[in-house]
């Protein structure tokens, strides 16, 4: 059973990641025209507001995967049940703690945003941040049973809530915005759905897997243990609120629901375009750490990080340069000529982003080598910087300034700094690793990109022709691929699953 459990759970995460992907490119438009673009700005910036209260987290939810999967595998029934009794009380004090702080903010809102919002959008954004703060205060206690499930490697059912979440919630929030609903609907549904799955899941550990929460003693050296695991996980969660909520909080404050809405959409992309990495990456965490503990050199890590960047590498590459030639067009027929600048924001973003992106298998290297702690600490002071340094040029360029802000730190915490950490204190050969991912791969895609300008000379700006556009340029990057830039490996990884598919065809006709 825990084999299907894992089978099909990575099955069903990606096709969240690619439906969630399919109903964010086709709904968004419709939210745009329904809600407009200060309604949309103003519920993306509460949004990211509150969400720097969630932080407050700690990553708790993570410890409790691990010390959950911990008992279990030592059959310590008093232990488990022990531990998430501490961990409960733990994550009620925090909820306590988060509403209390929510609550002084509500109080500062106009303080903040008085000066870029009017103040029917104020009267909005203090509603709004009062169902999201009630919302953010639930689902930290109820976050833990959702935890419980993954460290007893129940991945199946918390995915398929996820689906069904989204399925509901597309289908609910056309018939309210047909119905002249706007940001505040959103957010109450959000609520009501996040409470509904939760129940379910809490339900689930209880009644299915029998679960039992009992405090024998509040272990303080455990207790102690939890927050040394958590903290660099708490660190990690800091960073990604940094970079890719910050932007909004500061163009809310200095510029307007407008400015946020154009970032907002500008930064959804280059998302978009981080899980096609993550998602890759994540397959190559077994062997990393199979590699490590039997003592794998330096030269057999590297080849471990030019195979799986190599591969990454061929997929972004063809997004980005689809992005670079196709994206403006797209973005003009999908969210309207007021949008045209997300896509330089995007872009601003994507392209040092690509980097670290086909390197994240690096990300795994230094966690089974337990050697992590650098990168958090690292990460952190790099996303301070890109604060100021957000603020500073958000006030003379907006938009396109916090994207540049975000941009320099990439540049210089997980390209520079990461880099040297790579090749000088955990053994990795990054020249050699540059030297190869680029063979056959760079020249290959210079090329496609030089066809795929040619395709620009398709006169035209509707749906049919940007999809011609898109195809031509398609057929000739997986052909110049195959041919120039894919070697032997790359070539089985699609070759033989394709054949044995042609196969088992072929044995039943």
């Amino acid at each position: 059973m825990k084999v299907n459990q894992i089978k099909f759970g990575a099955f069903l995460s990606y096709v969240i990641i690619i439906l969630s992907n399919i109903v964010n490119l086709f709904f968004t438009p419709f939210m745009l025209r329904y809600l407009g673009k200060s309604e949309y700005g103003l519920y993306a910036l509460i949004g990211s507001f509150v969400g720097y209260i969630a932080v407050l987290d700690f990553g708790l939810g993570n410890t409790i995967i691990r010390y959950v999967a911990k008992y279990r595998a030592e059959n310590d029934k008093k232990g488990e049940e022990n531990f998430l009794a501490m961990s409960l009380i733990i994550y009620s004090a925090i909820s306590i703690v988060v509403f209390l702080i929510g609550f002084i903010l509500y109080f500062t809102l106009p303080s903040i945003f008085g000066e870029a919002l009017t103040a029917m959008e104020m009267d909005k954004a203090r509603i709004m941040f009062i169902v999201m703060l009630v919302n953010l205060a639930l689902s930290l206690p109820f976050n833990s049973f959702s935890a419980i499930l993954s460290g007893y490697e129940q991945f199946v059912l918390p995915r398929i809530l996820v689906l069904l979440r989204i399925i509901l919630r597309t289908g609910i929030l056309f018939i309210l915005l047909s119905a002249g609903y706007k940001a505040i609907a959103i957010v109450v549904l959000d609520t009501i759905l996040n409470i509904g799955m939760m129940l379910i899941t809490q339900l689930y550990v209880f009644m299915k897997l029998k679960v039992r929460v009992r405090l024998y003693c509040f272990d303080k050296l455990l207790l102690q243990e939890v927050f040394t695991y958590s903290f660099f996980v708490f660190l990690n969660m800091i960073v990604d609120q940094i970079y890719w909520r910050l932007g909004q909080v500061v163009l809310g404050i200095m510029a307007g629901t407008a400015a946020v809405a154009v970032f907002a959409i500008g930064i959804q992309f280059a998302q978009y375009y981080m899980q096609f990495s993550t998602a890759i990456s994540g397959l190559f965490l077994p062997r990393a750490t199979q590699m490590v503990v039997n003592g794998a050199s330096g030269e057999e890590m590297t080849d471990l990080l030019i195979k799986a960047g190599r591969i990454q590498f061929i997929i972004l590459g063809y997004i980005l340069i689809a992005f670079v030639l196709f994206g403006k067009q797209f973005i003009l027929l999908w969210a309207g000529s007021d949008y045209d600048l997300a896509w330089v924001i995007a872009l601003v973003v994507m392209v040092p982003l690509t980097v670290p992106l086909f390197q994240n298998i690096g990300i795994s290297i230094l966690q089974a080598k337990k050697m992590h702690a650098f990168r958090s600490v690292m990460c952190v002071c790099v996303a301070i910087m890109n604060m100021f340094i957000s603020l500073i040029l958000a006030k003379k360029y907006g938009a396109v300034g916090v994207a540049t802000g975000t941009t320099l730190s990439i540049v210089i915490g997980n390209i520079i700094i990461l880099n040297l950490y790579y090749h000088f204190k955990v053994g990795l050969n990054i020249i050699r690793f540059f030297k190869e991912l680029n063979a056959g791969l760079a020249p290959t895609m210079l090329f496609t990109a030089g066809v795929g300008c040619l395709t620009l000379l398709i006169s035209g700006s509707t749906w049919l022709i940007l999809f011609v556009r898109f195809v031509l340029f398609s057929i000739t990057y997986l052909i110049m691929m195959w041919l120039l830039g894919m070697n032997n490996y790359e070539r089985d990884l699609v070759s033989k699953p394709l054949n044995g598919i042609l196969s088992i065809i072929k044995n039943k006709t």
